[in-house]
């Protein structure tokens, strides 16, 4: 049962991101936003995603360890 749950959350993390990405890739391309505007955005979407990861990366660990 837990490898069809680790599944399941890689899964919605693919689709989420392929979402994300693709709203991402129209509000880059959107020819009435500001420049500063587009790169603000991405990076404050960047440094979020780098967060997220580090985090799960975090948890991964300390599961292995408690194993």
């Amino acid at each position: 049962m837990e490898k069809m749950r680790f599944s399941g959350f890689i899964l919605l993390g693919i689709g989420v991101m392929v979402c994300i990405a693709y709203a991402l890739y129209q509000f880059v391309q959107a020819p009435n936003v500001p420049t500063v505007i587009r790169l603000g955005v991405v990076v404050i979407l960047v440094g979020i995603g780098f967060l997220l990861l580090s985090v799960i990366k975090e948890r991964f660990e300390e599961d292995q360890e408690a194993k």
